[in-house]
Formats: structure tokens, C-alpha cells, sequence
């Protein structure tokens, strides 16, 4: 079957999408609002919302009381924050929809946002920031995306302790309001979607009425400086370890060319046979964590790769990954490369789509970033028209050493970085 998509009367956007003999559904909403398009002192304040919503509502007066209501059905739940989106799922046993409606809707549309929970969240918050501040594998983007953009788009999601610590309760609803409001969502129902499914939606999501309309305006990105000695951000930490973030400027969301480099990605350093992972792993031992993919956002990307290795090792790495690059470009790549990468996204794509959550997730997507939606079989036809010029002509476009940034969290020097 296919998916569905209609509005509701208030303007919420709802996709049902079935799946044959699925079992489970997964309910995820999504709204268009994340950290780049907060002001001033609220840097931050979308991903402390999104924990806020787990504190309590009229109907269900506390956390424990909420969440002991999910994990009763033994469902997966959870919430996230991005830079453009704020997400909030339910995955359970599709005899339990009725009940993840009304939990997710009474979560986003009746949360009590008590003055006390959330002076409590700004501590849990903060202690979130020091934990990623503390783990280089998990900071490292942190660190590429504050050098690869100026503004909004290279703050960190979170915040700082200083803006977490200091919000306002009647500044932190009005953001809220400005845009919670049914117009702006998104509700995706993935898996088991039956007859009933529609009438449960509008239920839940329909009655709501909006208090304004919702900009959907932000701040276009900014790349930094071009010039090689603001090109490189060293952060300097006593680990064993390195972590290494190399980029390029790439492209928006729905760029034609987005298929093309998935393709890309997955011969450069996608899988445990892609080019990077032989070169740097299997031949020289250089690293163990080699990748290489992208970014999107509305309006730009960039595309990346990583390694995490030695100090000593990071000159040797550069080096490699420099001269592999440079192969492609004057090469392209091999028939069996070619064939095998599109082989390879089509299983990987096939297998994680029997998952009801990456169903939810893929419409989603689609819904917030594309003109169009896109089926995953729509996908599948544009990748087999992959060829190797086009693989050629975009590595010549897009990696552009007078382009690349270089992040590092190490015990290294700025200076001691070769690129």
C-alpha cells in the first residue's frame, strides 16, 4: 500500500504510511524548529523544550507518571534536537496506538512547563553539555561544524551552561508558543496503519486550534574564512586517542545531486571495503574509526570524513586520505566500485526499512525538507542512474583543498597539523 498524506482542519500534516504484516507502529512528530532558529539568550531553548515535555502534563502530573504509562506496553520511546528539527517518537505494539496518540499529543499540547522542573532540567542540561565537552568522539562535530560556519549554524545544539542557566520561564514559553502550534507539525504513523488509524489521529491532533501562523524564516548560512590559518580548529585535550573531522562545503537538503554522492561516500569510506577504511585501517593501521558522508541542512551541507588515531598518526592519515581523493579525481572509480555501492545503499536501505521507526523517519524527512516526497523506490531508480562521470565531476567539485577545514580534540599543536 501506499503511503497516505492529507491536513487536518487546524493544518497539522499527518503521513500514514502501512506496512505489509508489520506488527508494530511507531507515532513520530516533528516540528520544524531547532537551534538555528533561535534569538539572543535562548541558544539552546529547543532542546531544553524538548526535555520539558517529559516533566508532566495536566492529565499525567509528573515524569515518573508519564513514563511509567510507556514503559508498561514495553514501547521505545524518545525525543531529539537538531539544528532545523525537534522530534518526539513512541514505537510499540500496534494495539497500543490509541494510547501513544494520546501520550505524545497530551506531552506536546498540555505539558505544564512547572517553574521548579525546570530550573531542576537546566542542571540536567548542563551536566548533558559537560558529557559531550568530555567525550571527543562525540564532541568532534561540535568542534567542525563551529569552524566550518559562522552564526547559528555552527552553535553547539545545546547551548552554553552561561544561556542554559540563565533562561527566563516567560521567555522560554513564548518560544514554545511561537512554534508548538498544530500548523507547524508534522505526525507520521509507520507500521500497522489500519482503517481506524485515521480517525485516532484526527482524535488526538485535530481539535487543537492554533494561536498564530508559524515563521518558518531563519538566518541563511554562513560559511568561515577561506584563508588556511582560520581553516584548521585544534581543541586542546590530554586523550590517547585523536579525533580528526576533515570537510568540505556541500550542498542543501534537495540537491539533485545528494543521490550521486551517497553513492560517493559509500566507495570513499562508507563501508569496511571502501577506499579510506583499506588505506588508513587494513593496510597501514593507522586508525580504527575511518568514515566518510554528509550534511544537510535547508540551505547548505558540507561533506566529511573521520578518524580517530594517534597524534603521531595524523600527518600519515592526511597524507592518505589526500592521495586517494586525488585518484578519484583524475580516475573516477572502478565498474565493480560503482556497482557495489549501489548494491550496497539498496540492501542497507531495504533492510533498515522493515523497521516501522526509519519508515517514520524516512516520510518525516521528506515532509520537512523536500518539495516533493520521495519514496524510497523513487530513490532506488535515481541510484541506479548513478554513472562514473557524474561520481567524477562531483569528487572534482566538492573536495577542494583550499576548501577543506580541519578539526581536531587531541593532545596536539595547531601548528603540528600538516594539511
Amino acid at each position: 500500500m501506499a503511503y497516505q498524506n492529507y491536513q487536518l482542519t487546524n493544518g497539522a500534516k499527518i503521513y500514514l504510511v502501512p506496512q505489509e504484516n508489520a506488527k508494530s507502529v511507531t507515532v513520530l512528530m516533528m516540528y520544524p524548529v531547532g537551534s538555528r532558529y533561535e534569538q539572543g539568550n535562548l541558544a539552546g531553548v529547543s532542546h531544553y523544550i524538548e526535555h520539558l515535555m517529559f516533566k508532566g502534563t495536566k492529565k499525567r502530573p509528573n515524569t515518573l507518571t508519564l513514563t511509567r504509562e510507556i514503559d508498561r506496553l514495553g514501547a521505545e520511546y524518545n525525543a531529539f534536537t537538531s539544528k532545523e528539527y525537534t522530534g518526539y517518537y513512541i514505537k510499540s505494539d500496534s494495539q497500543y496506538l490509541n494510547i501513544s496518540l494520546d501520550i505524545l499529543s497530551d506531552m506536546l499540547f498540555n505539558s505544564l512547563f512547572d517553574a521548579k522542573e525546570m530550573q531542576k532540567e537546566k542542571n540536567v542540561i548542563v551536566e548533558e553539555i559537560r558529557m559531550y565537552k568530555d567525550n571527543p568522539l562525540m564532541n568532534i562535530e561540535n568542534v567542525f561544524e563551529n569552524l566550518m560556519y559562522v552564526g547559528k549554524l555552527g552553535r553547539n545544539i545545546a547551548g552554553t551552561e552561561k544561556h542554559v542557566l540563565n533562561y527566563e520561564r516567560k521567555a522560554v514559553l513564548n518560544y514554545r508558543n511561537k512554534y508548538y502550534q498544530p500548523n507547524n507539525i508534522i505526525v507520521v504513523v509507520a507500521g500497522k496503519v489500519d482503517e481506524k488509524t485515521k480517525k485516532l489521529v484526527n482524535k488526538y491532533f485535530g481539535k487543537r486550534k492554533n494561536q498564530s501562523r508559524v515563521s518558518q524564516a531563519f538566518t541563511p548560512a554562513k560559511f568561515g574564512a577561506v584563508s588556511r590559518e582560520r581553516r584548521i580548529l585544534v581543541e586542546h585535550k590530554q586523550t590517547d586517542q585523536a579525533q580528526m573531522m576533515l570537510g568540505w562545503p556541500g550542498f542543501k537538503y534537495d540537491h539533485r545531486s545528494n543521490t550521486a554522492m551517497a553513492v560517493l561516500n559509500t566507495i570513499l569510506g562508507g563501508s569496511m571495503s571502501s577506499r579510506l577504511f583499506i588505506q588508513i585501517r587494513e593496510k597501514r593501521g593507522l586508525a580504527y574509526l575511518v568514515r566518510s558522508g554528509v550534511q544537510n541542512f535547508r540551505d547548505t551541507g558540507y561533506s566529511y570524513i573521520r578518524v580517530g588515531l594517534e597524534v603521531q598518526n595524523i600527518n600519515k592519515a592526511l597524507l592518505v586520505i589526500k592521495q586517494e581523493i586525488d585518484k578519484i579525481k583524475k580516475q573516477g572509480v572502478t565498474k565493480k566500485e560503482l556497482a557495489d555501492a549501489k548494491t550496497h545503499i539498496r540492501g542497507a536501505l531495504t533492510l533498515s526499512l522493515e523497521d516501522s521507526s526509519v519508515q517514520a523517519s524516512w516520510y518525516s524527512s521528506q515532509a520537512l525538507f523536500m518539495k516533493k516526497i520521495e519514496t524510497p523506490e523513487e530513490k532506488l531508480k535515481k541510484l541506479e542512474k548513478v554513472t562514473n562521470a557524474e561520481i567524477k565531476v562531483l569528487f572534482n567539485k566538492i573536495f577542494k583543498w583550499q576548501q577543506m577545514r580541519v578539526a581536531v580534540i587531541g593532545d596536539v599543536k595547531k601548528e603540528e597539523v600538516k594539511f
